[in-house]
């Protein structure tokens, strides 16, 4: 069991090697406009072989306030994994700072790719996501963290919208 996991991390650590390259070219062309942490909706997953989505609800959190959106994630790829729930946390990267609140300047289509794999009921991965109104915003991964099991490796979309409360 410790092998296991032990090799998890291993393959983990090198896939996650692209991301933090992506961290710190992104961080030197663009301008850090904050965090974005979305968390996917309980029993709105729908989950195939190739195909999954889920809907999920985020906050873009910046030193002038926070927004809040809802959306979907949709994964093209190999999924062989069950998430009960997962969170996925990100940096917010833009061409420009001009970023008003109330806006919802993130509000839009990205693409990019995404892994994951757990074991024991706790996951780790990584989305890389470019996009937003002219596609000016990188969202730049941290480690994504879900509970559930399993492996996931492809390409991911999301949609984002202002959420009405």
């Amino acid at each position: 069991m410790k092998l296991a996991r032990c090799l998890m991390t291993v393959c983990l650590m090198v896939f996650l090697a692209g991301p933090v390259g992506l961290r710190a070219a992104g961080a030197a062309e663009g301008v850090n406009l904050g965090n974005l942490t979305c968390a996917t909706k309980p029993g709105t997953a729908v989950q195939l072989l190739l195909v999954s989505s889920v809907a999920v609800e985020c906050t873009f959190k910046t030193a002038a306030g926070e927004e809040t959106y809802k959306g979907e994630i949709g994964f093209l790829g190999v999924d062989l994994s069950r998430k009960d729930s997962q969170t996925l946390l990100f940096t917010v990267v833009g061409l420009t700072s001009n970023v008003k609140m109330g806006s919802h300047s993130l509000q839009g289509d990205y693409l990019g790719a995404s892994v994951a794999a757990g074991i024991l009921g706790q996951g780790v991965g990584s989305t890389a996501l470019v996009g937003g109104v002219q596609r000016s915003f990188n969202l730049v991964p941290s480690v994504d963290t879900f509970k559930g099991a399993g492996i996931s490796a492809g390409g991911t979309r999301m949609s984002l919208e202002p959420l009405k409360k």
